[in-house]
């Protein structure tokens, strides 16, 4: 029954240094991941006032969508839990 084929011999040592190296490998795929993460999300960076200016226009306006957007919703909740007549 034996082959010939022996098992190579799992050391505690390799499995320490297998074990660091996956530990790396996960720390710079974090890393890298947060990295692109802070760039997608974070806001642009105005160079002129006239930027700055739109920047604003464009908060102010997704600010008054979202409430608009949520005060539809209210309604249709509410509506669902009136009395009908």
């Amino acid at each position: 029954m034996n082959t010939g084929i022996s098992k190579p011999q799992i050391t505690l040592e390799e499995i320490t240094r297998q074990k660091k190296a996956v530990r790396l490998q996960i720390r710079e795929q974090r890393d890298r991941i947060q990295q692109t993460a802070t760039e997608l999300f974070s806001p642009v960076k105005a160079t002129t006032k006239v930027e700055m200016l739109m920047n604003s226009v464009n908060s102010g306006i997704a600010v008054f969508d979202g409430v608009m957007t949520g005060l539809r919703i209210m309604r249709r909740v509410r509506g669902l839990f009136r009395r009908k007549k």
